[in-house]
């Protein structure tokens, strides 16, 4: 037969004191003597009693837990991406003694009640996610990990700088003589894909070029051909010399639809994820890759929402960190063809030697 667990009152009786003074004594509340809270918490610790979470919900009103909801949560558990935020949105609930909640995902169907929790982290918010609009009008407290589309209701974002990170590798490829850029990216229902698309837009005006275009479905990673859709694209586009991609499946795709065209990657048209994943450094080619740091936004949209949920904070609409580049040979094997010079990027990126990343490359 178990132990009983020890209860609130069990620690007041041993105490001596009553139930309330008890409970503001383990709950930082409350007006007593110092020696009589450090009493009632030596009492608690010796009998090894253990607030019951329901009941102290009942009392404040919290539940000491935050949730993070994804469009596809369990499907996106495959990207490296994901599981990085998750990790980094879990370091901080760690830290700061609260449990994080993965809510139950259904784009499509309402969900019968509200979640139990102080507050929700919404990654890669998508406009038509049923779930999404109703915890943005649900009066939870949101946080955003990614940039809203248009027409959509907002909350505040924390979001990586995608802009400067996009024209960095941008200004790089336009250097190996990169002229007819294309890319594969999220439709209109993605922000991030917004983001990407007027960047690189505004990037090739600039340079009075034009950016060729094909958009999939947020996380269609699940149920498209990307070595398909990659190939319509190049055979309705026959100059492009650069595939901008979302993530590593469009580039094993965006690889394999090249190579079935007797292209070589890296050469005849370069590639350039714009997230990375380990899998990118051990492809054939190695992808140039955008490093979007999953690990450190989901622990800054934590770390931005349990400062709503505590301490009432006002945050700023949008909150950017930055990004880095990992220049690999899908893009420098065309540098190195040009003399291997040295190439040293602005803003986010690191300086990085094209000798050292054909080196890389070919450990690869």
């Amino acid at each position: 037969m178990r132990p009983r667990p020890v209860t609130l009152g069990d620690v007041a009786r041993e105490a001596g004191v009553s139930r309330s003074t008890a409970s503001e004594a383990l709950s930082g509340r409350g007006r007593m003597t110092e020696s009589t809270r450090l009493a009632v918490r030596d009492t608690a610790v010796r009998l090894g009693y253990r607030p019951n979470a329901l009941a102290q919900s009942l009392r404040t009103g919290r539940t000491g837990a935050i949730a993070l909801h994804h469009q596809h949560a369990a499907d996106s558990f495959s990207s490296q991406y994901f599981r990085e935020f998750v990790a980094g949105a879990m370091d901080v609930t760690s830290a700061r003694d609260h449990d994080l909640t993965l809510l139950a995902s259904d784009p499509t169907t309402p969900r019968a009640t509200l979640p139990r929790v102080d507050g929700v982290i919404i990654a890669d918010p998508i406009a038509d996610d049923v779930r999404a609009l109703e915890l943005l009008t649900s009066g939870i407290p949101v946080v955003a990990g990614e940039r809203y589309p248009p027409g959509m209701p907002t909350s505040p974002v924390v979001g990586v700088h995608h802009e400067q990170a996009l024209r960095d590798v941008l200004d790089h490829v336009h250097g190996l003589g990169v002229r007819r850029p294309a890319l594969v990216g999220p439709d209109a229902h993605s922000g991030w894909g917004v983001v990407l698309r007027e960047t690189v837009d505004d990037w090739s005006a600039e340079r009075g070029l034009v950016t060729a275009h094909r958009t999939i479905a947020f996380a269609s990673g699940f149920t498209t051909s990307h070595e398909d859709l990659v190939g319509e694209l190049l055979d309705a586009e026959p100059g492009v010399d650069l595939l901008l991609v979302p993530s590593e499946a469009v580039a094993l795709g965006a690889i394999a639809a090249l190579r079935a065209r007797s292209s070589e990657p890296g050469r005849d048209v370069l590639v350039v994820s714009c997230a990375d994943a380990q899998m990118l450094g051990l492809t054939d080619p190695p992808v140039t890759a955008i490093d979007l740091g999953p690990r450190a936004l989901g622990a800054a949209c934590a770390r931005a929402l349990l400062s709503v949920v505590e301490d009432d904070a006002e945050l700023p609409p949008l909150t950017l960190i930055p990004a880095t580049l990992s220049l690999r040979a899908s893009t420098e094997l065309r540098a190195s063809t040009a003399g291997g010079a040295s190439t040293e990027l602005p803003g986010s990126t690191e300086p990085r030697r094209s000798a050292d990343l054909r080196r890389d490359a070919v450990r690869a």
